[in-house]
Order: structure tokens, then sequence, then C-alpha cells
């Protein structure tokens, strides 16, 4: 089902364009924050919490500007004391500025997020924890427990705290978060052979990635961004002439 030989022409080609350019998909922070600091974490807690890698690079814009104009609603505590019982005010916030796909959704996960970290890390709690943590494992485990973070969200907070430098372990990162965009990829170019794929699909699916990754010496981090700007970038765009990885691709425009 997962073929690492096409997996590795790709991580190679993929390399190769990305070297040669800057265009290359980031998660966006306000200019304001310093990474690795307090603010830093609880912003990508949140900013990662909503992501689902549809319109990425639009979501990052306008949570940006939210966090310009209301930079309480990325203070747990404050969420809790000001938006437990009037949840109406903060769902106008979410909506008329974040523009989440299901607002709803996005208010119930807001609030149980900034609960959970209000009651068991307030204040510099959170970013003490994760300091303290010895191994990526550890760092998984903890990600992965928390309500609201799935394959793709908690993969990219992961990935997002690794890159911060916040931890002091050694390990390098073992996980990549798989969204759509990463599945057609990998489908198109025969790395795999359907595209509906259960979780332990998708976690064998970025694992195979970071191999081929390894055999181009590409950092794990790197070809999780270089699969993003692709995905983001090129593929929902229809942009395949384009792409570096035109010629092994089964959608030949």
């Amino acid at each position: 089902m997962f073929d690492l030989e096409k997996a590795k022409v790709c991580a190679s080609k993929m390399k190769d364009y990305f070297n040669s350019t800057e265009e290359i998909s980031n998660v966006g922070i306000p200019n304001d924050i310093k990474i690795g600091s307090n603010e830093y974490i609880h912003y990508i807690f949140y900013s990662c919490l909503l992501d689902y890698g549809m319109r990425s690079k639009l979501y990052h814009f306008n949570l940006i500007n939210t966090y310009k104009k209301y930079k309480e609603i990325f203070n747990p505590s404050y969420v809790v004391k000001t938006f437990k019982y009037n949840k109406e005010n903060l769902l106008n916030i979410i909506k008329e500025y974040i523009h989440p796909r299901y607002p709803n959704i996005a208010l119930k996960k807001w609030l149980e997020l900034s609960e959970f970290l209000d009651t068991n890390y307030p204040n510099d709690k959170l970013i003490q924890k994760i300091i303290s943590l010895e191994s990526y494992k550890e760092l998984y485990n903890f990600i992965t427990s928390i309500k609201g973070f799935g394959q793709k969200t908690g993969g990219l907070l992961l990935r997002l705290i690794f890159e911060s430098g916040i931890c002091h372990f050694n390990d390098e990162l073992q996980d990549i978060p798989i969204d759509r965009h990463d599945v057609e990829i990998s489908y198109l170019n025969e790395v795999i052979d359907k595209q509906n794929l259960n979780n332990e699909d998708l976690k064998e699916l970025g694992t195979i990635w970071i191999k081929a990754a390894k055999e181009n010496n590409i950092s794990a981090c790197d070809i999780d961004k270089y699969l993003w700007t692709i995905g983001n970038n090129l593929c929902s765009k229809k942009k395949c002439i384009e792409c570096p990885i035109k010629k092994e691709c089964k959608t030949k425009l």
C-alpha cells in the first residue's frame, strides 16, 4: 500500500525546488509575539486548534488580525472569566474576525481548551510543563491527551513546539500532520494506492514521508512544510504546471 521509493523521488524533487525558491508556507504569528515565550505557546495552542488545512494561509491571516484587536481571547484565564457565561460575545468575535467554517464548533473548542488550560496550567504553567518534558514521546503523549487536538491539528502543534526550541530533548520529530492535500498528493504520486485512509494509515503515511525525507537529508519539519505548501499553494489552485513533482503525478495537465 505504501511505496517508499516513490516518496523518495518526490522528496528529492521537492528539495531541489524549495532550495531554489523562498515560496514555502509557515504558520504566521503576530509580530509582537516572541517565539518560545508564554504568549507564543498560548497563541499556537489556539491557532492549531482550528487549523484543518483548509485555506490555511487565509485562516492565519485572520487570526493574526484577531489577535491585534482582541489579544485577550488568547488568554485562557480571561476567556473563562469573561465568556464562560457570555458565549455569544465570543462567538461574535470568532465569526466576525476569524471566520471559521463552523463557528459554533470553533466556539465550543475554544472554550473547552481555555477551561482545560486555566484549570490545569494557569499563568506560565503550560510552558513550564512543556519545558519539563524529556522526550518527543512525552511531548506527543501530552498533546494527544488534550481534548480537541486530532491527527492534523495535534501534529501541527507538535511541529511548531518542536521547531521553537522550547524543548531540550534531542529526539527527532517522529510524526508529521497529514491532511487531505497530503493524502491527495500521495495518491496522485502513487505513494499510496487509495485515498480512504484510517488513523493508522495516516500515521504510517507520515512515517513514510519522514523516511523519504531522511534519505534525502531533509528534516521532518521541512518535508511537512513542502507537502503543505504544494497542497495549499499549487494543488488546491490547480497550478500543476508550477509543481516540482508534476512528472510523477497522475494529473497530467
